[in-house]
């Protein structure tokens, strides 16, 4: 039983180190067809003159405002 255990604690640490280094690979990966797919996308926008409102639908929209704003009370004409 003895062996077993060991032998499942081995195999633990092969798969773990396995992932590791696969994540490490994905993460490569990744950054690199990120840096190739914004090279694309340049290319496309300055080859079709796209601007800011062209891409305003595909692009997330930025979210400054925290609190809604507080309405001004009007003054009362005497």
């Amino acid at each position: 039983m003895n062996t077993s255990a060991q032998s499942a604690s081995d195999q633990l640490a092969a798969a773990q180190k396995a992932q590791a280094e696969l994540s490490a690979k994905i993460e490569a990966l990744l950054t690199q067809t990120r840096e190739e797919d914004l090279a694309t996308v340049k290319r496309l926008i300055t080859t079709h003159s796209f601007s800011a409102t062209d891409l305003r639908s595909v692009m997330k929209a930025k979210t400054s405002r925290t609190a809604p704003r507080k309405s001004t009370s009007r003054r009362r004409k005497v």
